[in-house]
């Protein structure tokens, strides 16, 4: 340990993209044609067919790795949650913003959250950070394990929807806000990103038990107390249909090109004329650039 006794984690990002897209993908919708699938090249030749897929609705994930500092440790993000009374015993979990590439004239949580932003308006899809709740990669992966062992039990044919759902706090210097019906992993904390930086050195803790989430900022963020109440249900079914709006995949074409404007500057000619081609274009262009996967809760035509 060092640092004010900083505890890391012993894997890496990319095994927590691949864990969350593994449990993503299995994710079984027993009464309708639906699928939670990864848009990007690797799963072109599955689902490029446009013909196939009759609506669409996104999902936006950037995958995090949580550190931590124990209760004993002089770290500001202890002085932090001391100072706001709110537990951070027996240690408190943590995952830094990312800093902007050389090249970039935006951060990454400022992409997360236009995203976010965009579909929230629209009312269709969803945007936010994933991190696990464990630091030692041995206790990681039996406990997603044992969760896909459960979740392939025989009643789980019964239920309408893959996920849990949590309401969801971030406690920052300016007050709080709630988010509702976040989506969760089990031993995963979902956190939306609630406004815009202008530096990446910030910090968002939160409990062992993915509860108690702070926003730490050296300096306040503008507009953080504005920000709307609700996110709207995603990916909850009842009588074997999404609860969420979906886009009929023809008329997604205008929709994409709204959701990407601002956000990359691919033109008509390297996205295509085809609506599959555009949709795995552009998450391949927030994955490279951003690394924020896209996903989408996709319907296929009977």
């Amino acid at each position: 340990m060092s640092n004010n006794n900083l505890l890391r984690p012993d894997f890496t990002e990319d095994l927590v993209g691949f864990m969350v897209q593994s449990m993503l993908t299995i994710s079984r919708f027993p009464r309708a044609p639906f699928a939670l699938v990864p848009l990007s090249k690797t799963d072109e030749v599955i689902y490029g067919a446009d013909a196939l897929i009759e609506s669409i609705s996104p999902i936006y994930i950037q995958f995090k790795r949580s550190f931590a500092y124990p209760e004993y440790s002089a770290s500001r993000i202890i002085k932090d949650r001391k100072g706001l009374k709110i537990d951070y015993s027996p240690k408190t979990l943590f995952f830094d913003l990312r800093a902007k590439k050389p090249h970039h004239t935006e951060f990454q949580h400022n992409a997360l959250f236009d995203l976010k932003s965009q579909l929230d308006s629209a009312g269709k899809g969803k945007a936010f950070y994933a991190a696990p709740l464990f630091l030692n990669r041995t206790a990681y992966l039996l406990a997603v394990h044992m969760s896909a062992l459960l979740s392939w039990r025989p009643w789980h044919y019964f239920r309408d929807y893959p996920f849990l759902e949590q309401t969801q706090t971030v406690l920052t210097s300016t007050g709080s806000i709630r988010f509702h019906n976040i989506p969760i992993l089990k031993e995963h904390i979902v956190i939306p990103p609630h406004a815009k930086v202008t530096t990446h050195k910030h910090r968002y803790s939160y409990l062992e038990t993915g509860t108690e989430v702070c926003f730490h900022e050296p300096t306040q963020v503008d507009g953080a107390n504005s920000l709307g109440q609700e996110i709207y249900d995603f990916l909850r079914f009842r009588d074997g249909q999404p609860t969420t709006e979906m886009i009929g995949f023809e008329d997604s074409r205008s929709f994409l090109a709204d959701l990407s404007s601002g956000i990359t500057d691919l033109n008509s000619q390297q996205l295509g004329d085809n609506i599959s081609n555009r949709w795995i274009a552009f998450g391949e262009y927030l994955r490279k650039e951003f690394e924020i996967f896209q996903f989408g809760l996709i319907k296929l035509r009977n």
